[in-house]
Formats: C-alpha cells, sequence, structure tokens
C-alpha cells in the first residue's frame, strides 16, 4: 500500500500518522511544525475536517504540540480525530473500559485497555461531584508526588488528565496508572507465609520507602491493602494509593487525621502532633511486617478504644515462638512510643534481619561418648537450640483478627479519637 507524502516547508524528519479507517499518512516534520499543519494536511490526504486532534506514540503516551520537536525519523504516531467543541473523553476515545476494580472515598478505578497498544492499565477516575476543596488539593499533591517518583517497588503514574463537562459545570480527572492485578498483600497476610517469605516483602517495602524518604515524601496510609503483587505469578510489590502523601514537615490538617487507625504511630494520636514526620511511616512499616509474619496486626483490639490504647502502650505480643530473634530485635527498635528514639527507615534496610544470614554450628570430634552416640558438641547445640525457643517464647494474644477497617481520611474529623482516648 503507498503511502502520500505531503511535504513541510525545511523538510527534517519523517514520521508515520496512523488513524483507523484511513490510510497511513507520511509526514515530513520541521522545527516549525504546528498541530494545525497537520490538520491541514489530514483535510487533504483523508477529506476529514476536524477541530481537533490528539497524537500518541506507540506506547500509549500523548504527545503534545510542544513534543513535536523531539520527534525523531521513523517514528510511528497515532492521531485521535475530533470535529467537536471540545476534546474527545480520554476513556471513550484512547481506552476500551472493561470493568471496575475499585472505588474509595475520591473515586473509582477502572480496568482499561488502549485501543491502539491493548496495554492494561488502571484508570483512577475522580469526579467533581466527590471533591472538596481539601480533597482538590491532595488531588494535585498525588499526581505531583506520583510524578516525582520512578521506584520498581512503587506503582507509575503515565499519565494524568483534567477534562470539563460544559453541559453539567463539572471537572473530572483521570489518571492513568500502572495495572497491578496480582492482589493486595492482605491476602498473603491471611495465608502462612514463612518468615524467608515475609522477608522477601519486607524488603521490597523498605527499599521503596527509603527511596520515598530521600526524597522527604511520607506515605501516610501504609498498610497490607496499598501493597500490591504485579501479578498472580510473581513475588514482586509495589506500592500504591499515595492520596494522603505530603513532604515531611509540612503542618497537618487542622481537624483532621491521616490514615487507618492499626496503623497509625503514637505520635499521629497525639493532640501534640503538629506536623509529618517519617517516623509515622516505620511505624505502619512495622505493622506491615508483623502483619505478614504473624497473619495479624500488633495493636488490632476487639474495638476502636482497645486498638488506641495497645497503640499509645506499645502493647503488642509475639505469637510464634519459631520466629528469629533478628526479627524479634528488629520490632523492639520500631514499636517505640517516642519517634525520635525510633529507628529510621536506613536504620530498618541495614539491619541484621534482612541479610539472611544463617547461623552454622561447627561440630567437632572433641569429646564424643561412644557409649551413648552423642558429641558433646551436639549436645551444646541441643542445649542452645532449647535456650534460644525460651527466650523466643512470650505472651500469645487470644484477641481475634481483625481485618475488617477503612482509612481515614482528611476529612474525617479528630472528634473519634478524642473520644477513644477519653474511655
Amino acid at each position: 500500500m503507498s503511502i502520500p507524502k505531503f511535504v513541510f516547508q525545511k523538510q527534517v524528519r519523517s514520521c508515520t500518522l496512523i488513524s483507523s479507517n484511513f490510510n497511513p499518512l507520511c509526514l515530513l516534520l520541521n522545527q516549525k511544525t504546528k498541530f494545525s499543519d497537520i490538520m491541514k494536511l489530514i483535510q487533504i490526504a483523508w477529506t476529514r475536517k476536524v477541530k481537533f486532534i490528539r497524537l500518541f506514540n506507540t506506547d500509549g503516551q500523548e504527545v503534545e504540540e510542544s513534543d513535536l520537536i523531539n520527534i525523531t525519523k521513523g517514528t510511528t504516531l497515532f492521531v485521535e480525530l475530533c470535529n467537536k467543541d471540545s476534546k474527545p473523553n480520554i476513556i471513550q476515545q484512547q481506552y476500551d473500559i472493561i470493568k471496575k476494580i475499585g472505588e474509595g472515598g475520591q473515586g473509582i478505578v477502572l480496568l482499561g485497555r488502549h485501543k491502539i497498544t491493548k496495554e492494561l492499565v488502571a484508570l483512577k477516575k475522580i469526579s467533581q461531584q466527590t471533591w472538596s476543596g481539601q480533597e482538590i488539593d491532595g488531588v494535585s499533591q498525588e499526581q505531583l508526588i506520583l510524578k516525582e517518583l520512578d521506584h520498581k517497588n512503587i506503582v507509575k503514574l503515565y499519565e494524568n488528565y483534567s477534562t470539563s463537562q460544559a453541559t453539567q459545570n463539572q471537572r473530572e480527572i483521570t489518571m492513568v496508572m500502572e495495572y497491578l492485578n496480582g492482589g493486595s498483600l492482605l491476602n498473603q497476610a491471611n495465608s502462612k507465609l514463612t518468615e524467608g517469605d515475609a522477608r522477601l516483602y519486607s524488603k521490597q517495602i523498605v527499599d521503596a520507602i527509603a527511596y520515598c524518604h530521600e526524597k522527604h515524601i511520607v506515605h501516610c496510609d501504609l498498610k497490607l491493602e496499598n501493597i500490591m503483587l504485579t501479578s498472580t505469578s510473581s513475588k514482586e510489590i509495589k506500592i500504591i494509593d499515595f492520596g494522603v502523601s505530603t513532604y515531611a514537615g509540612q503542618q497537618k490538617q487542622i481537624d483532621s487525621v491521616v490514615g487507618t487507625l492499626s496503623y497509625l504511630a503514637p505520635e499521629v494520636l497525639s493532640s501534640s502532633y503538629k506536623f509529618v514526620q517519617p517516623s509515622q511511616d516505620v511505624w505502619a512499616v512495622g505493622c506491615i511486617i508483623y502483619g505478614l509474619v504473624f497473619g495479624r496486626l500488633p495493636f488490632d483490639g476487639n474495638n476502636p478504644s482497645e486498638t488506641y490504647r495497645n497503640i499509645i502502650q506499645c502493647n503488642y505480643s509475639i505469637p510464634k515462638k519459631t520466629v528469629s530473634k533478628d526479627l524479634i530485635n528488629l520490632l523492639s527498635q520500631i514499636f517505640v512510643y517516642h519517634p525520635k528514639e525510633r529507628a529510621n527507615i536506613f536504620d530498618i534496610q541495614t539491619h541484621s534481619w534482612f541479610k539472611e544470614q544463617t547461623k552454622l554450628f561447627k561440630l567437632t570430634l572433641t569429646g564424643i561418648g561412644f557409649g551413648n552416640g552423642r558429641s558433646s558438641s551436639v549436645t551444646k547445640l541441643n542445649s542452645y537450640r532449647q535456650s534460644q525457643d525460651e527466650d523466643q517464647i512470650l505472651l500469645i494474644s487470644k484477641r481475634k483478627i481483625i481485618y475488617s477497617r477503612r482509612s481515614v481520611t482528611r476529612l474525617d474529623k479528630i472528634s473519634f479519637v478524642n473520644k477513644i482516648r477519653s474511655q
């Protein structure tokens, strides 16, 4: 099939323009090429009058007019044509919607498939109907933070769009994000994980949060539900939902509390808490590690009041006698009431629990008693194991595991915390 050529003045680069139901169009671009020039050529070559066009590369990312100067020779571009007075709705025009995969206080999450590249994405759609002034700020903050983050264990934001619906005088924000289909770590915590598997997941979480803290970003709502597996066959995780994230040192919202009660650090529940601190993420990481190892959360009580008291008193137990001393030591450095005395995320990164060092015992032939078939070194080994087990046997809580919790958003009044304190 021949491709008609339309030459711009001072041609420098060529690319192929593709649209549904039309033959490919070869464009020769120069440094002064504008969208209006491309629209004129479309009108001539495809005899189609359009009022707006949108260009996309083969990865599904939108190409703005200012990006045309960076288009290299041989590039293929996909074009969407619109003859209406407004830009086409991105969800309807660019993606096939497969199903709804989530819903929260800010909006819904849809599973979409790009019509051209067939890539699966998560579309976080937020309508003005659910907004207040603080939530609008939160959405903008989440977009800025995700654009700043580039880590293998943090969900990626591909694009974000803000559209207006003139007939309803409403705005809508759509965030095009990486699709993760492996489920949350909450499902893993409800299963029987080995300490080694828990360590594997925990190390990825700690590395990602250390990366955030290096950039002075505090997640503020770390929990098992916000850690996703990339696929059902993978053990790679990614942290999601930066909707209430902010920068360390930023003043907290007045009369509001951010996070989920079971993961909140003592300082967050304190009336003297004024500024966001990385230490609150560290506490939440400790809760996640504990949940992965033991299948329950460390401070959960039978009701919010009991959970609150357990957090304030740092009251937790070790419900297994088979865990390592390194893990017990790590948790003791995390679950510390005063944030200045608590380990920071970089201390946790270098903790011995993550080094996976296996203790080896050297057996010698010295003192072998052939009469009973046991060596003194074996006897010492058994004695060591017994003492190690005794050291690790601590109080086992019989409280029922509670996993039915909701996130506390910026708009939730802190009055419920005050009510708990008074009980």
